[in-house]
């Protein structure tokens, strides 16, 4: 399939779901982000900032792991972000980023690289967090699956 008959599918069901769903997609949208949220605040120690942060990094994280699957060599420099650009990308302070930066390297999830870059820390070639975050991860699977599953009949 060409990428304009893709892009004229997805904006024609985007206008059906506006037009004809509205309510019932918000529905399941809330619903999703209360249920994740909560559980991020109570991964997180109420702390969502701290959440975005980790987030932004572990987003290069696996943004470099699905390139090697690729069969795509690493990049060290897209790996790793500083406090400024995550900053930058979040609108918070540098100085809270700092502070969410310290917090996240105590519990071990991320370590600093150089001068400024901050990365996700590795345990066994794997995310050091994903551990600690077993549990979560696993109902954070399991509501985005019921969340496709609830849209699939309107999209």
């Amino acid at each position: 399939m060409d990428e304009r008959v893709a892009a004229d599918d997805f904006e024609a069901a985007l206008e059906r779901v506006s037009r004809e769903h509205y309510i019932l997609f918000h529905h399941h949208l809330t619903e999703f982000m209360a249920s994740h949220l909560t559980d991020c605040c109570t991964v997180f120690d109420g702390d969502l900032h701290e959440m975005l942060v980790f987030t932004i990094i572990a987003q290069r994280y696996l943004r470099d792991q699905l390139a090697q699957q690729e069969g795509e060599t690493p990049v060290e420099e897209r790996r790793a972000v500083s406090a400024t650009r995550i900053a930058a990308q979040t609108g918070m302070p540098r100085e809270t980023v700092r502070r969410k930066l310290a917090a996240l390297q105590a519990r071990g999830w991320v370590e600093k690289t150089g001068r400024a870059d901050w990365r996700i820390s590795l345990a066994g070639g794997s995310a050091a967090a994903r551990l600690d975050l077993e549990d979560f991860l696993r109902r954070e699977t399991r509501r985005v699956l019921r969340f496709g599953r609830a849209l699939k009949p309107i999209v």
